[in-house]
C-alpha cells in the first residue's frame, strides 16, 4: 500500500452499529467533507492528488468510493473489513486489521468518521499523541468526543422549549439537567430530560454544559517521601 501524504482517513461504520446505537451516513455524507478539505489544503499546497485511507466493516464500501470518486486515489484492505464482519469480528485476523485501521487512520492528516464509533474515537486518540493539538483536525458526522465509560455528560436547559408535534422533540424548563447522547450537527442535540425521563431531540442552543468541580487529590504520603 503506497501510503503518501497528503490524505484524509475515512471510517465507515455499518453492520450491526445501524440502526441500534447510530444512523446510517451515506459516502456522499463522508465525502463532503473529505472534499472541503482538500479545498482548503489546495490553497497551501500545489499537490492535486487527493488520498484516502478507507476504513470500513462493510467489504463493499471501497469499491464503491472508487467508482463514484474516479478523481480520487483510495487505499484500503477489503479483506480487513471482511475479518470485521459480525460472524468474525472476535477473530486474530480481525483484531490485527483493527489495530491497522487505527494505526492507519491516526496517521492520516484529516479524519472524517462517526465518533459513535470506537475505532473513530480511538485513531482520534492516538493522532492527538502525534501532534501538539489536533482538536481541528476531524470531522464526526454524529456524535462529539467523548471517552468510553466516562461519567454521564450533562447539560442544563438554559431556555425553555415546546416540543414540535411530530419531530421527535422533548419539552424543556430552565435549569432542566439534560443527559446528551448526540449533537446531531443540523441544530439539535439528542438527549434525555432527567427531570422527565423523555427522551428525544432538542435545539443545541438552548442548553449549555453543566460543569462539576471536584476535589482532586493532594496525594500527602508522596510528599512525605520527597
Amino acid at each position: 500500500m503506497k501510503f503518501e501524504k497528503p490524505i484524509v482517513g475515512v471510517h465507515v461504520r455499518r453492520t450491526d452499529k445501524v440502526g441500534t446505537e447510530a444512523a446510517f451516513h451515506k459516502l456522499d455524507e463522508y465525502m463532503e467533507h473529505v472534499e472541503e478539505y482538500y479545498r482548503t489544503a489546495a490553497l497551501a499546497t500545489s499537490s492535486s492528488v487527493k488520498r484516502v485511507y478507507l476504513a470500513s466493516d462493510d467489504p463493499t464500501v471501497l469499491g464503491e468510493a472508487r467508482k463514484k470518486y474516479p478523481d480520487y486515489v483510495f487505499l484500503g484492505d477489503p479483506e480487513i473489513a471482511k475479518t470485521a464482519s459480525i460472524n468474525s469480528r472476535y477473530s486474530d485476523d480481525s483484531l490485527r486489521g483493527i489495530i491497522a485501521d487505527i494505526h492507519l487512520l491516526s496517521k492520516c492528516d484529516y479524519l472524517v468518521c462517526t465518533f459513535s464509533s470506537q475505532v473513530c474515537r480511538v485513531a482520534y486518540e492516538v493522532m492527538q499523541t502525534l501532534h501538539t493539538d489536533a482538536s481541528s483536525y476531524f470531522y464526526s458526522l454524529d456524535d462529539i468526543y467523548y471517552f468510553g465509560g466516562q461519567s454521564a455528560h450533562n447539560q442544563r436547559a438554559r431556555q425553555s422549549h415546546k416540543p414540535r408535534e411530530g419531530r421527535g422533540e422533548i419539552a424543556l424548563e430552565v435549569g432542566d439537567v439534560l443527559g446528551i447522547a448526540g449533537n446531531h450537527w443540523d441544530g439539535y442535540s439528542k438527549g434525555i430530560n432527567r427531570r422527565t425521563n423523555q427522551e428525544g431531540m432538542y435545539p443545541s442552543f438552548k442548553a449549555e454544559e453543566l460543569l462539576y468541580e471536584v476535589q482532586m487529590p493532594t496525594y500527602p504520603e508522596a510528599e512525605g517521601k520527597q
